[in-house]
């Protein structure tokens, strides 16, 4: 189901980015914001496998999205950097991402409420009870997208006026696009055999449970949060590329010894500490991907989405197969490798690129 949930919201994601700049992307992100409504709606009140597997995948439930807005996070995305000014993108890209690993860590620690609730009343009723709050804060966030007035701000750039020299920069803009695509699919390879059965692997390595989960999970969301803040001013020093480079290959050693451990602590902390430099530089990325074109920004932003997602969504059955065969530790050095093709890609492609 995770395979098919993230091919899914990948491609719709890809296809909704390709249309977004014809439509007011603010409508977009409302609309996702009442799909996710009637989707809690119908979990909360059903048992049927089948509907429950429907509004999983469309709402994206038991994957958090990145605390974005599914299909449409790259519409978001593509909006906020409409409503910034080019100077300040890196550092309002990752306040955005901050704010947003938060609420997630707080969403975390509310979804550990049923553990305990479940000792009390039908757990079926407990963990019910989670969809009631989805649908509450998504009431909260129509109401205040609503309330955000869209008013694009002109990039700095000009656009050239002689044809001839429009249309190398347009062949190199598109190459970008181009190699924009084969480097984030490394990227989504990486993560595929990484993140999405992570969880699982602690539960079928160390035993862990919902409550020892809830705590490693929220504790790494609010490091990230802090991580996403502290990005912005080593931005300032080193620069967005060797930012995000340095602090991935990081989070790269970190993954490594999380699974050479024999300790669920350490496993824990190492964990965590991924998550801190591995997570804490995405609004850098997102900056950089949103600048390789002049006026492309939503369809690099998808195409940058949809090839991580598509590849990504490769990774979860081939490491479930491995899992199924009691072979814990060969998906996360597939996942490593392919994670160091990708920093060497990444850094090259944007060692010249600011924002």
């Amino acid at each position: 189901m995770f395979s098919a949930s993230l091919f899914i919201n990948g491609t719709l994601s890809f296809l909704f980015g390709l249309t977004a700049g014809k439509y007011d992307k603010k409508k977009f992100i409302l609309g996702f914001q009442i799909i996710l409504i009637i989707c809690a709606t119908i979990a909360l009140f059903t048992s049927n496998n089948l509907l429950l597997g429907g509004v999983a995948i469309i709402g994206g439930f038991g994957r958090s999205g990145m605390g974005g807005s599914g299909p449409f996070a790259v519409i978001e995305v593509s909006w906020l950097n409409d409503l910034i000014k080019y100077s300040r993108k890196s550092a309002i890209f990752s306040l955005n991402n901050s704010l947003i690993f938060c609420g997630m860590g707080i969403g975390t620690m509310v979804a550990t409420i049923p553990e305990f609730l479940s000792k009390i009343i039908v757990p079926d009723l407990a963990f019910r009870l989670i969809f009631l709050t989805i649908i509450f804060w998504n009431i909260i966030c129509f109401y205040l997208i609503a309330k955000v007035k869209s008013d694009p701000v002109t990039r700095d750039n000009t656009m050239v006026k002689d044809s001839e020299e429009e249309k190398k920069i347009n062949k190199k803009e598109n190459k970008n696009l181009i190699l924009l695509f084969a480097m984030n699919s490394l990227n989504g390879l990486s993560l595929g055999f990484i993140m999405p059965l992570l969880p699982y692997w602690f539960k079928l390595k160390f035993n862990s449970n919902a409550f020892d989960l809830g705590i490693i999970f929220t504790v790494s969301l609010f490091l990230t949060s802090i991580s996403s803040i502290l990005s912005i001013y080593i931005v300032k020093k080193l620069g967005a590329a060797k930012t995000v480079t340095f602090m991935r290959f990081g989070g790269l050693i970190s993954l490594l010894l999380m699974i050479s451990t024999p300790s669920s602590i350490l496993a824990g902390f190492f964990y965590m500490l991924r998550s801190f430099l591995n997570r804490g530089n995405i609004g850098a990325r997102q900056a950089l991907v949103a600048n390789i074109t002049r006026t492309k920004a939503t369809l690099a932003l998808s195409i940058n989405n949809f090839s991580q997602i598509l590849s990504l969504s490769i990774g979860p059955f081939i490491t479930g197969i491995f899992f199924a065969h009691k072979d814990y530790t060969t998906p996360f050095i597939i996942g490593a490798a392919f994670q160091i093709l990708y920093l060497v890609c990444f850094y090259m492609f944007f060692k010249n690129s600011e924002v």
